[in-house]
């Protein structure tokens, strides 16, 4: 009885943890949209450098969410050779995508990365001066997103993309778009993979966000060695179209093999 009731307040508990992290994420949003990122914007210094200190902040504010998570007892991270997203240049990340956490992780990991973000949140009154001032790249076009994410690719940026473009249900293996390969075969970058696992499942598509699981979760990174080969095989097909579903699958079969050998899937 006893133990009921305290995994009971346990879990009300990081409710509330979690409730307050999206109230943080919301107000503190809207002001930085409204007040900080057009003063970064207004500088009189080039764009690349406005860019470089909002992705900054954006990574600050990052890091101070997840340590408020894991420093409540709420989430556990565990990272797995992380140091090699921070010494990534003019890299494609590609990665699955299980949970609303990725992106904060991953960006927390790599600020200076460069992102897709739907072109709802250009309007968005939380997010619409944050993306803006961090130069990311729009989804608003198809062939508009793949080549601004090839340019960005040859101009030495780090990119995070999440070929599933959108989040797994739990238990579902991991189905690719192939934009990340197209991007990938336009630009001439080295894949660098980032295997994702969230155990118990949390904040997963369909989930209410609200709602912590039973228990803390276990929230890990595991990021994995180039795949230089794997797409000089898709390079080899005839046609561009051919190429890309070949790395499509490609990378389709490496992700869901390593998620299974993993424990992730």
């Amino acid at each position: 009885m006893l133990e009921s009731a305290m995994k009971e307040a346990g879990r009300l508990w990081r409710s509330l943890v979690a409730v307050l992290c999206f109230v943080a994420f919301a107000v503190g949003g809207t002001l930085m949209s409204a007040l900080l990122m057009p003063l970064l914007m207004s500088l009189p210094d080039p764009a690349v450098k406005c860019r470089t200190r909002a992705r900054c902040v954006i990574g600050f504010c990052f890091r101070l969410l997840i340590r408020a998570l894991v420093g409540s007892g709420s989430m556990r991270l565990v990272t797995r050779e992380s140091g090699r997203l921070a010494l990534a240049r003019g890299t494609l990340v590609v990665a699955n995508h299980p949970t609303y956490c990725d992106v904060v992780v991953l960006i927390s990991l790599m600020p200076q990365a460069n992102c897709v973000v739907k072109a709802a949140l250009w309007r968005n009154p939380f997010c619409w001066g944050i993306v803006r001032a961090a130069g990311y790249i729009s989804n608003a076009s198809p062939e508009g997103v793949i080549e601004a994410c090839a340019e960005a690719l040859r101009q030495g940026e780090t990119l995070l993309l999440f070929p599933e473009g959108t989040r797994t249900t739990p238990g579902q293996v991991p189905r690719f778009q192939r934009g990340a390969a197209h991007v990938a075969l336009r630009s001439g970058a080295t894949i660098l993979p980032v295997l994702i696992g969230c155990d118990p499942p949390t904040l997963t598509k369909h989930s209410p966000w609200w709602l912590a699981p039973e228990h803390p979760f276990t929230f890990c990174v595991d990021v994995g060695e180039q795949l230089a080969t794997v797409k000089e095989e898709a390079a080899m097909a005839a046609t561009p179209a051919i190429r890309a579903r070949h790395l499509t699958n490609a990378l389709q079969d490496h992700f869901s093999r390593e998620l299974r050998r993993h424990g992730y899937a």
